[in-house]
């Protein structure tokens, strides 16, 4: 914390102020960029008071034209779920405008595996199910028991 003391002639009163200094930090410009943001303010231009109100407004502006750093990309199939009975997986590739992807059903029968979305026992989510590994051990379980799984 800073303390600033003010010494009141006429009331004979001390006023401290309190300011975090958590809250703010120190940037040291060129002095010909301060001598130029200066005669802004002497002459009033756009009606600028003080240093530190045109340089917020100048940095805040020109942070709204830097792009900002993009979410990484996420995977197109994301195991979602696991049970004894099958998995659920997003499917980011079947976004809309309503949702950022659809969740497919696929199951574990002991004739085989079966996409409900593709209605078939051989798709890409069947695919990809096949490579988790959580959902590996839950297949070789069910092979040990006689399943005809992949």
């Amino acid at each position: 914390m800073t303390q600033l003391s003010l010494n009141s002639r006429d009331s004979q009163l001390n006023h401290v102020f309190v300011m975090s200094t958590d809250e703010y930090t120190t940037v040291r410009l060129p002095k010909e960029l301060m001598d130029e943001i200066d005669q802004i303010i002497k002459h009033g231009t756009m009606g600028y008071k003080s240093r530190a109100e045109l340089v917020k407004e100048a940095i805040r502006d020109k942070l709204k034209t830097i792009p900002q750093t993009p979410e990484p990309p996420q995977p197109m199939l994301e195991h979602f779920n696991l049970s004894e009975h099958g998995v659920r997986i997003l499917d980011r590739t079947l976004a809309n405008g309503m949702s950022r992807g659809k969740i497919i059903d696929v199951y574990f029968k002991p004739e085989g595996v079966w996409c409900d979305y593709c209605q078939t026992s051989s798709c890409r989510h069947i695919q990809f199910a096949l490579t988790v590994p959580t959902i590996q051990e839950v297949i070789i379980k069910k092979r040990r028991e006689g399943w005809k799984l992949p």
